[in-house]
C-alpha cells in the first residue's frame, strides 16, 4: 500500500509540471496539439482504435472501412483535445469560459428547477463533458455530479479541485445514493454520465444501436423515487475546436405504472435512446473507446491473443 501511495505521488509530481504548462498555453495553441496528438494516439494506440472501429461498426454497419477510419480519427482528437484542455480549465477566468459556449435551451433547465424537486441531468462523454458541468456552476445553478475516482489520489484530488471550482459538488460514484438525495432534497441538479456499460445488479440490458447494452439502472430508480424531472443535457465541439455548443433540450416524460421493475426498464431504454440519437447525429464527438456492447447476447468482440515465447532449443553436441 505504501509502496502504490509512493509511486502515485511520484507519478503526479513528474506530470505536475507538464499540467502547469498546459494550464499557461493559449487556448488556440491547445487545440492544435491535441489535434496533433489525436493523429499521433490514433496511429500507436492500436487497441482503443480496434475498440472504436469495432464499436462503429456495430453501430454502423453501413460506413465504408475508410468512413469509420476516418471517424476513429476524429474521436481521437476530440479526445486529446478534451484532455489537454482540462488544466486550462482550472485557470481560466470565467468569463473566458462562457465567453466560448453558446447555449441552447436554457428555458427547459430554468422550467425544471422552478419544480423546486431537484433536478436530473442525462448526459454522456460528449464533447467536452468536463467544461460543460463547469460551465453550469459558473451560471449559479447549484449542480452536483457522479464521478468515479482515478486510481491515483493525486490526480483525482487535483481534477476535484477543478471540477468544483465553480462551486459544483462531487459526487463519488461508490455509494453515492445517500449524497445524490441529499442534493436533490436541497434543490441540486445532480448530473449522471449515463453511456457506459454496467452489468450486474446496477444495470439492465436494453437496446442501444439495436443491440442489447447493459446500462446504469441508477438514473430511472432516481427518477422513479423522487419525482425530479430528467433532463438531457450534452456538450458538442464546433468545428473551431476552441467554441462549444451545449444543449439543454425538454424534460423526459416518464412512464410510471406502479411496477418499479417494469419502469426502471421502460425509463431506461427512453434515456439510452435519447443517447443513442445524440450519437447518431454528432459521432465522432462521442467517446467510441470503451465496449459498450460487452456482455451483449448479440455482440461479440475481437481477442488479440498475447504470442507465446517459444523456448529455444537445447543446443546440440
Amino acid at each position: 500500500m505504501r509502496i502504490k501511495v509512493w509511486l502515485d505521488a511520484s507519478l503526479f509530481a513528474l506530470a505536475y509540471p507538464f499540467l502547469v504548462g498546459l494550464s499557461i498555453l493559449p487556448p488556440a495553441w491547445i487545440v492544435r496539439l491535441g489535434r496533433w496528438i489525436g493523429i499521433f494516439a490514433f496511429l500507436v494506440d492500436a487497441r482503443h482504435r480496434r475498440v472504436c472501429l469495432e464499436n462503429l461498426a456495430i453501430a454502423f454497419p453501413g460506413l465504408s472501412a475508410g468512413q469509420r477510419r476516418s471517424l476513429t480519427l476524429r474521436c481521437f482528437q476530440n479526445v486529446a483535445m478534451t484532455f489537454l484542455e482540462l488544466p486550462g480549465l482550472g485557470r481560466l477566468p470565467f468569463e473566458e469560459l462562457l465567453s466560448r459556449v453558446r447555449v441552447e435551451g436554457l428555458e427547459h433547465f430554468e422550467r425544471a428547477f422552478a419544480k423546486n424537486k431537484g433536478l436530473l441531468i442525462l448526459t454522456g462523454h460528449f464533447g467536452n463533458w468536463e467544461l460543460m458541468a463547469l460551465y453550469v456552476g459558473i451560471w449559479r445553478f447549484p449542480l452536483a455530479f457522479v464521478a468515479r475516482a482515478l486510481d491515483n489520489r493525486y490526480f483525482d484530488r487535483w481534477l476535484n479541485r477543478i471540477r468544483s471550482r465553480s462551486g459544483n459538488r462531487v459526487i463519488p460514484k461508490r455509494g453515492a445514493l445517500r449524497q445524490v438525495l441529499r442534493s436533490l432534497r436541497q434543490g441540486y441538479g445532480v448530473g449522471l454520465l449515463m453511456d457506459q456499460r454496467v452489468t450486474g445488479k446496477e444495470g439492465v440490458f436494453v437496446d442501444f444501436f439495436r443491440h442489447q447494452a447493459g446500462s446504469s439502472a441508477a438514473l430511472a430508480l432516481l427518477a422513479c423515487r423522487t419525482g425530479a424531472p430528467v433532463l438531457p443535457v450534452y456538450i458538442l465541439r464546433e468545428p473551431s475546436g476552441l467554441d462549444h455548443r451545449m444543449c439543454i433540450e425538454p424534460e423526459i416524460p416518464l412512464v410510471r405504472t406502479g411496477r418499479l421493475d417494469r419502469d426502471i426498464l421502460e425509463n431506461t431504454q427512453r434515456f439510452q435512446a435519447v443517447l443513442e440519437r445524440v450519437v447518431q447525429e454528432y459521432p465522432e464527438q462521442w467517446f467510441w473507446m470503451h465496449r459498450r456492447w460487452k456482455g451483449s447476447p448479440t455482440v461479440t468482440y475481437s481477442r488479440v491473443r498475447k504470442k507465446k515465447r517459444r523456448k529455444s532449443a537445447p543446443a546440440r553436441r
